[in-house]
């Protein structure tokens, strides 16, 4: 069977998912859904906004952005909740389009000459960089894959000596 010319091929081995994200109008109440339903929890809170949030793009363009966002865990699997906080932004235009759910899926474990590779695929596929920024250590990149994947984001990361970060909270509190 031939491959179907409208499906790009790309030179990218995925070794394994890290995160699974999902966006949500109000992240405590996303918390309180995703541990009363499927038990994850404790779940550590940490806001990415300006000034510790940089070289951020949205759309191809150099453009402020933030999110509050709550990490958990699936078994091995990293459950990332996400509110908008500073538009505009990716999540933000999920959330007018679609309302909550499913955002994006995430791989943090490409160097640097990896991701440049990856970026260069996808762009060249006619994927290109919906947004990216730099955390504290961290860069990473949205791919505007929603039409090839069903809807669905793919990011990549690249993480440099990061330490474990301290969360601006972690919930429940007595998980702590």
């Amino acid at each position: 069977m031939d491959p179907d010319p409208e499906i790009p091929e790309l030179d990218v081995e995925l070794p394994a998912i890290d995160q699974v994200a999902i966006v949500v109008e109000d992240l405590d109440d996303g918390m309180r859904r995703f541990r009363s339903i499927l038990g994850v929890e404790p779940w550590t809170v940490f806001r990415f906004e300006p000034p510790a949030l940089t070289d951020t793009t949205y759309r191809g363009e150099a453009t402020e952005y933030g999110m509050v966002l709550a990490l958990g865990y699936a078994g091995d699997t990293m459950i990332e909740l996400i509110e908008p906080t500073i538009d505009p932004n990716v999540y933000r235009d999920h959330l007018d389009e679609h309302g909550e759910g499913l955002h994006h899926v995430a791989y943090f474990g490409w160097d640097e000459a990896e991701a440049e590779h990856v970026i260069e695929e996808f762009e060249a596929a006619g994927m290109p960089v919906v947004q990216s920024g730099h955390y504290e250590g961290t860069d990473f990149w949205y791919f505007d894959s929603k039409e090839e994947l069903g809807g669905l984001v793919f990011e990549i990361g690249v993480r440099r000596d990061v330490e474990d970060r301290d969360p601006e909270r972690v919930w429940p509190e007595d998980a702590a």
